[in-house]
């Protein structure tokens, strides 16, 4: 198990001292990666990465000295295709570059929030060569000795052994496009940076040439973070302890997710008045092993039947002993429906003897494509949620990763024990003053509600004093998402609750300070203090929290 970590005494070159934001003019861009990164006193500094449609956040929390914060990487990814030039015009390696430059090369905590492409895809060695990381932060669910972990791996792994046999049965059925779009799914599994998805090549990495299961790229971006973990690996579970921050001076963190319950992690989408209007309602899921049948059944380890028992589908009709059989009670694609004796219509309550509708040689495999939907979703659902709190009864920030209904509602099932008082999720929201968006602003990744609600929500968040400052940050590019069969990201009517309750204090990706209106009814005084505490630059977002 994980070793709980000290903080570490750092050696690097102090670099160029930014100034508290009191001292910084309002919209002042320092260089790209040319200054340390240091917060205001006392507070902290978020700074959001454009790398494209993914998650990449540096925070800078005041230290025990001022000129050595404590720094906590939080993901390092993106969607291959998304930082393009004519998105962005950023690239993973002088992200990295960046993030070495801003920390003098020591993270105090690198945090992964889910096994994801576009939170993963950027750790690479080559892009962290000069890195250190003190502690590496996961989710119970990666815990190689935790048993229910280890459970839900394997159920996993064969729902993922399936959907890559139903992929390549479509693929060689001549449906390129139903095979394509699930491939835009598997490349979230598997990660990599290239924009197409090589799924074959994929499937045969992860079982190996002989059959034993390897290494996915998002594996190795994890694994990497772990063997560099110099202070040790922690796994980290919802509500059992208030975690201190290694460096930091008087900041502390609450772990709100993933839930241990396995019923929540497949609960995905949300329910009734926990919807934002205009999103489109997921279907049920396709179920666990719906692609056993996907191919022969060597094809990929699993069948609902004995060997003996089964024909491959292709050799059905040719099959000496039985094919006569099938040829006349189901025919193949493009048979004439008829009747074996002479051929001749019957009444209209008689049913041919090889009706198309028997043949559902691929109709079934079309589930393939919710079951895609799923996987991702579980994954999704699994994110680490953690709440950043500046001092006992201070202020919060919540990174949500791409955590999903069943994750979200699990917040409040648990206090944390505090002395002699006890805090609450519905307490930590309420002093909420930053919110990393979940899932590039997906439908299904903020639960709407009010303060009212039982279920935590957008509503919870940024109670009384607090609300003067809340702010959002958004990891998407809309442009690019568009070109993904559509992409809601991010979906307008939780994008415009965002700007109404941060008063147009919302972040985005694709989007620069300068294109950040004030929106009508907010003063010019509280929007003169909300640029002075923002910076942009073409590799980052900078956003200083006082205490």
């Amino acid at each position: 198990m994980a070793r709980k970590s000290t903080a570490a005494a750092s050696t690097a070159k102090k670099g160029t001292r930014a100034g508290p934001a009191a001292k910084r003019s309002a919209g002042a861009a320092p260089a790209a990666g040319g200054k340390r990164l240091l917060p205001p006193p006392g507070g902290a500094t978020v700074r959001m990465y454009r790398t494209g449609h993914g998650d990449c956040f540096l925070l800078a929390f005041a230290g025990e000295s001022e000129d050595r914060p404590s720094y906590v990487l939080i993901d390092c990814g993106y969607k291959p295709g998304s930082s393009a030039p004519k998105y962005i015009g950023t690239t993973p390696k002088e992200i990295c570059a960046s993030i070495r430059e801003a920390t003098g090369g020591r993270v105090d905590v690198a945090v992964v929030t889910h096994e994801h492409q576009d939170h993963v895809n950027g750790i690479t060695a080559t892009n962290f060569r000069g890195i250190t990381v003190g502690e590496t932060w996961l989710a119970w669910t990666e815990d190689p000795e935790d048993p229910v972990a280890g459970r839900l791996r394997e159920e996993f792994d064969d729902k993922l052994l399936g959907l890559f046999a139903a992929r390549n049965r479509l693929a060689a059925d001549g449906d390129a496009g139903r095979a394509e779009w699930i491939d835009r799914f598997l490349a979230f599994e598997f990660g990599g940076d290239d924009e197409v998805f090589d799924a074959e090549a994929a499937r045969t990495a992860l079982l190996g040439a002989a059959g034993a299961r390897g290494v996915s790229r998002n594996k190795a971006s994890m694994k990497l973070l772990k063997d560099r973990a110099r202070d040790g690996v922690r796994y980290v579970r919802p509500h059992e302890e208030i975690l201190a921050l290694p460096g930091a001076k008087d900041v502390r963190v609450f772990a709100l997710g993933p839930p241990r319950d396995p019923d929540r992690l497949t609960d995905l989408n949300p329910q009734g008045d926990e919807r934002f209007h205009g999103l489109g309602i997921a279907t049920a899921s396709a179920g666990n092993y719906f692609a056993a049948a996907a191919g022969a059944p060597e094809s990929h380890g699993q069948s609902p039947f004995a060997r003996r028992y089964a024909l491959d589908r292709d050799a059905a009709l040719a099959d000496p002993a039985f094919g006569g059989f099938f040829t006349e009670r189901y025919g193949a694609d493009g048979t004439p429906e008829g009747f074996a004796a002479d051929g001749a219509p019957r009444g209209d309550d008689e049913v041919p003897d090889n009706p198309a509708w028997r043949r559902i040689d691929r109709e079934w495999l079309y589930s393939a494509e919710r079951l895609a939907l799923d996987l991702n979703d579980y994954t999704n659902n699994a994110s680490l949620v953690l709440a950043f709190e500046l001092g006992r009864g201070g202020k919060v920030l919540l990174f949500a990763a791409d955590a999903q209904r069943g994750n979200w509602v699990s917040w409040a099932k648990k206090d944390w024990e505090d002395g002699d008082r006890k805090v609450t999720a519905r307490d930590l929201l309420a002093r909420t003053v930053l919110y990393k968006v979940g899932h590039h602003g997906s439908h299904n990744a903020t639960l709407n509600g009010t303060a009212e609600d039982e279920h935590p929500s957008l509503g919870w968040m940024a109670r009384g004093e607090h609300g003067r400052e809340f702010t959002a940050m958004i990891t998407a590019v809309r442009a690019w998402a568009e070109t993904q069969n559509g992409w809601d990201h991010p979906l307008a009517a939780i994008k415009d609750a965002l700007h109404r309750k941060a008063s147009g204090r919302v972040f985005q990706t694709d989007t620069g300070l300068d294109a950040m209106a004030k929106p009508e009814g907010t003063s010019e005084a509280e929007w003169r203090r909300f640029r002075a505490r923002a910076r942009d630059d073409r590799l980052y977002f900078d956003y200083d929290v006082l205490r």
